[in-house]
């Protein structure tokens, strides 16, 4: 068998249960969720509201991650629907990857807050905010142009990509993996083109940084930080095409 065919047949195998394993309708698994009682502090959504626009699904999860939307919380896991408005906070050591509709997947490190404000369903459009912590965007095989990441002290507008964003020195970092993006604010721009280019934003009333490519010791830290251990079957299909399975980071 063909190397390329092998990975069509591999494709196929892992769609149920990674890339198609969302609930079909946007109540699935509410039976995991429950009201808290007095003593938690906290609200877990007892039953999600229909009218909700869901905007994709949990691909992983490793320890605690939340999702809030309409002052009610839930806990995040595989194979739950994820909706338009929905904030997205990780604990301690937690990681988060999400699978969009149109195949890009997000991937939140620890300790993060990510609101998935608008999610355009056309392939084009909408805005992720990146309150705190970092995140991996990778595009799918369409791309996302039109889409912008907002951070506290700049926005980064991306096409069919994949890089690195967030908490950096005192400021905002990006860092280019493939494709190209642009970095600003009121104050200036800059453009990433080439792979491991990165620029700092350290306040929101400065220009971004001259990009320049960053050190592997550098890139090796702020990737480590939004990086899941990849289970065999992820090995595998990385082994046989790698760019055809942006989900396996």
């Amino acid at each position: 068998m063909k190397k390329r065919d092998l990975a069509v047949v591999l494709a196929i195998l892992v769609a149920s249960s990674m890339l198609l394993g969302f609930p079909a309708s946007t109540d699935a698994g509410n039976g995991m969720f429950k009201r808290a009682s007095a003593g938690d502090g906290k609200r877990r959504i007892a039953a999600i509201d229909p009218s909700n626009v869901r905007i994709g699904g949990v691909a992983r999860t490793r320890a605690r991650v939340e999702g809030s939307l309409g002052g009610l919380t839930r806990n995040l896991q595989r194979n739950l629907p994820i909706f338009q408005k929905e904030e997205v906070s990780t604990g301690s050591n937690a990681r988060a990857v999400l699978r969009f509709t149109d195949g890009s997947v997000l991937t939140i490190g620890a300790e993060a807050e990510v609101v998935l404000d608008e999610f355009v369903y056309s392939n084009t459009g909408g805005v992720i905010t990146l309150l705190k912590g970092a995140l991996r965007f990778t595009s799918g095989k369409l791309g996302r142009p039109g889409l912008l990441i907002k951070m506290p002290y700049a926005t980064i507008g991306i096409r069919g990509t994949d890089f690195w964003a967030g908490e950096l020195k005192g400021g905002n970092g990006v860092l280019l993996l493939h494709g190209e993006v642009d970095v600003y604010n009121e104050a200036g721009k800059v453009t990433l083109r080439q792979q491991y280019e990165g620029t700092l934003v350290a306040a929101a009333d400065e220009a971004p940084a001259e990009p320049s490519i960053w050190e592997d010791g550098q890139q090796t830290k702020v990737l480590a930080g939004v990086a899941v251990a990849n289970g065999p079957l992820c090995a595998m299909l990385q082994k046989v095409a790698k760019d055809m399975f942006p989900f396996c980071t």
